[in-house]
């Protein structure tokens, strides 16, 4: 009888399942490949350590990413962590109720490792800490410097906007395309447009006009950062069929070799690579970064920045579990490995220091010794204005809007939050 009660009660155990599992989805954007790898072994090695919780690493492209995400946030399939680019987006979602704060879960030591611009950046104005900084990024001039060769353009006369616009018809006369861009996406054209902002009204103009102060984004200084742009536009700078190609595809472009400039993210050093038809894209010795051109009369600094501090959020019902997770996964140890693969340049304390890629360092040495670091402004103005400012942005590299016009519509929607 013994033995019938014991084999019953061995069945019993074997029916029974493993130690139950946490499952952790951390939502994410990456679509290099390498990078995804790289994703992938840090979360298999904390499984490995941790056989109580499954990570898994659901992605949605980019557009898709934005356009679902206030969707799946709202049902039970909300990830626990999902990409953040910070900024007026993150305090929408704080607000709506569908962030968990964190503050009380995460270690010190975390914290401390991202520091306190990190800290900062993904904390609400209610005072709770809502995720985790992960990189600073950088809105660059990559530029080719066979094609600059080519057509007899020297990378130095293109530091004024005068310059610049010079250099532009330079390439347009040796039938070569000075520039990429995937204004179907809309946000690449965006960068156009504020950047010339940040170098006509500068910090102080920018905040001012975002708190609606004075004549706002129908201000002076907007209009004319519209009318630069269009000044560009007349020259019909962008490759053939601009306007239906995406951020790949103008990427991919510009990776093989067809377009002198790309104006993009650091990552784009990665990106260009994998969306070039070899994979391989422009040769480092053959790539190069140029400064934004500055513009006579704006009360920009000349080192000001314009990029991000992105990272991660947790959804309302993110366990603790997830939180640890992130804790490993934004570590040193961890993101040093993206550092010096050149996927982006980490925030963690001491990642950065062993970054290679001579492209990644001189960014992070402009972002380091910027006056001011402006963020993406279709991510620091809120998803309703940073809408329209892409709107209007691809519309001006379109030649399609006056300036004045998209002017008075980025104040119109910034008055309509107000």
């Amino acid at each position: 009888m013994k033995r019938l009660a014991l084999a019953a009660m061995l069945g019993l155990m074997a029916l029974a399942p493993a130690q139950a599992q946490t499952v952790v989805k951390y939502l994410h954007i990456a679509s290099i490949p390498g990078e995804v790898e790289l994703m992938q072994k840090a979360a298999d090695e904390y499984m490995a350590a941790n056989p109580n919780v499954k990570i898994e690493l659901p992605f949605l492209e980019n557009e898709a990413f934005k356009a679902k995400l206030t969707t799946l946030l709202q049902s039970a399939e909300a990830p626990d962590i999902f990409h953040s680019w910070g900024g007026g987006v993150f305090y929408e979602q704080a607000k709506a109720g569908v962030l968990r704060p964190v503050e009380d879960v995460m270690s010190q030591a975390a914290k401390d490792e991202m520091g306190s611009a990190g800290v900062s950046a993904f904390t609400a104005a209610d005072g709770h800490l809502y995720g985790m900084a992960r990189d600073v990024a950088e809105v660059v001039l990559w530029y080719n410097k066979a094609l600059f060769e080519q057509a007899g353009v020297d990378p130095a006369s293109m530091g004024t906007w005068d310059g610049f616009l010079a250099g532009v018809q330079k390439f347009k006369d040796a039938g070569i395309t000075p520039l990429a861009v995937g204004a179907k996406d809309k946000w690449p054209a965006h960068f156009w447009w504020s950047k010339l902002v940040v170098r006509l009204a500068g910090q102080d103009g920018f905040n001012a006009a975002a708190a609606g102060e004075g004549d706002g984004f129908a201000g002076e200084d907007f209009v004319k950062a519209g009318e630069y742009f269009l000044q560009l536009a007349a020259l019909n700078p962008w490759q053939e069929g601009f306007e239906a190609a995406s951020y790949g595809d103008a990427s991919g472009y510009f990776g093989d070799g067809k377009a002198a400039m790309h104006l993009m993210g650091d990552w784009d050093y990665g990106a260009m690579k994998d969306n070039s038809a070899s994979k391989q894209g422009i040769p480092d010795d053959q790539l190069g970064i140029l400064p934004f051109p500055t513009i006579e009369g704006g009360k920009g600094d000349p080192t000001d920045t314009l990029g991000g501090l992105s990272g991660y959020l947790f959804s309302k019902n993110a366990s603790d579990e997830a939180v640890k997770f992130l804790e490993f996964y934004n570590s040193k140890a961890v993101q040093e490995k993206f550092g010096q693969a050149g996927y982006y340049i980490p925030i963690a304390k001491g990642a950065a220091d062993s970054m290679t890629n001579p492209f990644k360092v001189q960014i992070g040495k402009n972002i380091s010794g910027a006056h001011w670091h402006a963020l993406f402004f279709d991510q620091a103005l809120g998803p309703a204005v940073g809408g329209v400012v892409n709107d209007v942005s691809a519309e001006l590299a379109a030649n399609a809007i006056s300036a004045q016009e998209a002017a008075e519509l980025v104040k119109e929607a910034v008055d309509d939050t107000l």
